[in-house]
């Protein structure tokens, strides 16, 4: 059986984005210490506290983004442009009076910069920054609505292009500033100026593939409005626990233990960034389909691809933890060198906090795609207040350590005790059913990557061939057993089949494969 079309784009889809999301990753690595090394802890800790600041504007978004993209697919999954083109429209409008309020909100953060910074010249190369990328995020928030209608659409190619291209203008343009000596505020330039020819490919290619991606004079629908605003509530809730999660660590370790331990936290915290990055480009490009499916009613198929999705998060996951966890005190070493050594025990806690969350990440998309979004923000914001209340008690006394520990403890409550029975609860799926499939898949996973581990132990040095090839051998061996040992033979051959330009065709034959965006049932 033949992939469908959207089967085939949700694959490529996510493909395209963790190849993107590894070469941000590739880049990153290479960066992160040239740019430490030429600025010196305490300045690279400033600039990653105003990122960290820019930041919080994302919180002003309100969950809309989430909302466009769920409204508009399931009126793509019901074939009614005209509500597809209300709720653009309504939605640019919203999302450009929020850039307008980042504006504003900029210039009174950097008015405020003299009560911020005690020292002058910390003040004003603080507001300079601030506002410089704050003038950044008051254009990216109308552009959301043409990044939803790429999702939407399921251009998730085009909107990957386009990533790509705004990382590598930030990469050589970065470089360029930190050799010509132009510190921070060159950073903070740069930042905007490698934005706006994404921005400007974003708003054609958007126009491009819907015709309803088009602004109209008519007033402003206040009925779609409310709509959008009940949605997008709770989702707004989960982006503040987001906040309280991950985001507010920087601003903890500076207040208790000091501006230069950010950038030591930080080289634990960019490994867990880019690991949840790694699994949300695997899994979020389903949630378009699975909204379709819900527009549509077909329930049974919504459930069959939620199935499959777990076990790819799940052994994805158990990868990437575990992974990490081996290798990464000889690569910190070899990366940043031995006086960063510190970050080593932070990555393990924040791994493994970050992997009670992802490996059920399906379960989140389930529930944003099912109108089921509100238990999902309750339980992320309570996780959110224990891992920020958890961390204010630990970081103190255990400094860096106990900030990642009061992220692992939160993610204890909620991901492994609350959220298994939660999301059964709400999308009607059994909760033995759903802790078979996810049991049985991290339990197989763990299995066999630990075995990957040991066999691949000879590479566990600071030095970058042997870290590579072991990494790579040991990620080969786990990959290949996982399909035969994690997945059913009609899974396998799903996955067989989407790599199929690839592999053997006579690995691909037809027969018994479990269609992705649910045209056939999974066995």
């Amino acid at each position: 059986m033949q992939l469908s079309g959207a089967a085939k784009k949700v694959f490529s889809g996510s493909a395209l984005r963790v190849c993107n999301l590894l070469a941000a990753v590739v880049v990153s690595f290479l960066l992160i210490p040239f740019v430490v090394h030429s600025l010196g802890d305490r300045l690279y800790g400033f600039w990653s506290l105003a990122a960290t600041f820019v930041g919080y504007y994302g919180l002003l978004d309100l969950g809309l983004s989430a909302a466009v993209s769920q409204y508009v697919c399931v009126a793509i999954g019901q074939n009614d442009d005209v509500e597809c083109r209300k709720i653009f429209n309504t939605a640019f409008r919203i999302q450009s009076t929020l850039g307008a309020v980042v504006l504003l909100g900029t210039i009174v953060l950097a008015a405020a910069s003299p009560w911020l910074w005690h020292h002058p010249s910390e003040a004003s190369l603080f507001w300079k920054v601030i506002l410089v990328l704050g003038v950044n995020m008051a254009l990216v928030f109308p552009m959301k609505v043409y990044t939803g209608v790429l999702d939407a659409t399921l251009r998730f190619d085009i909107q990957t292009m386009l990533d790509f291209l705004g990382l590598m203008l930030r990469t050589i343009l970065t470089v360029v500033a930190i050799r010509a000596g132009w510190g921070v505020l060159g950073l903070a330039w740069i930042t905007l100026l490698a934005s706006l020819p994404v921005m400007a490919l974003q708003f054609f290619y958007a126009r491009r593939e819907a015709s309803w991606a088009r602004l109209e004079r008519a007033t402003l629908d206040r009925k779609k409005m409310r709509s959008l605003f009940s949605y997008s509530v709770f989702t707004a809730i989960s982006n503040m626990a987001n906040t309280l999660r991950f985001s507010l660590d920087a601003l903890v370790v500076t207040v208790f233990v000091g501006l230069a331990a950010v950038t030591h936290y930080k080289v634990a915290a960019v490994f867990s960034r880019y690991y949840i990055g790694i699994v949300i480009a695997l899994m979020w490009p389903i949630q378009p389909v699975l909204s379709r499916l819900y527009g549509q009613g077909d329930r049974q198929k919504l459930q069959n691809l939620f199935s499959f999705a777990t076990k790819i998060s799940t052994c994805i996951s158990v990868l990437i933890c575990f992974g990490l966890i081996a290798w990464g005190k000889p690569f910190i070493i070899r990366w940043m060198g031995p006086a960063y050594t510190d970050a080593y025990l932070p990555l393990i806690l924040l791994s493994l906090a970050v992997f009670l969350d992802v490996c059920q990440s399906p379960s989140i998309v389930l529930l944003n795609s099912t109108f089921h979004h509100r238990s999902y923000a309750y339980m992320n914001l309570a996780e959110g207040l224990i891992n920020l209340v958890a961390s204010l008690l630990l970081a103190r006394p255990l400094g860096i350590v106990g900030v990642a520990l009061g992220t692992l403890i939160g993610a204890f409550f909620i991901r492994v005790l609350v959220q298994p029975w939660q999301t059964s609860k709400a999308s009607g799926i059994a909760l033995g059913a759903y802790m078979k499939v996810l049991g049985g898949a991290l339990a197989r996973s763990a299995i066999l990557i630990g075995a990957s581990i040991v066999l691949a132990a000879w590479g566990l040095k600071p030095n970058y061939p042997y870290i590579v090839a072991s990494a790579g051998f040991a990620a080969a061996v786990y990959l290949a057993a996982s399909l035969w040992v994690v997945f059913s033979q009609a899974e396998r051959k799903q996955l067989l089949s989407m790599f199929a330009k690839w592999l053997p065709k006579q690995w691909t034959e037809p027969g018994g494969v479990p269609v992705v965006d649910g045209e056939g049932t999974s066995t």
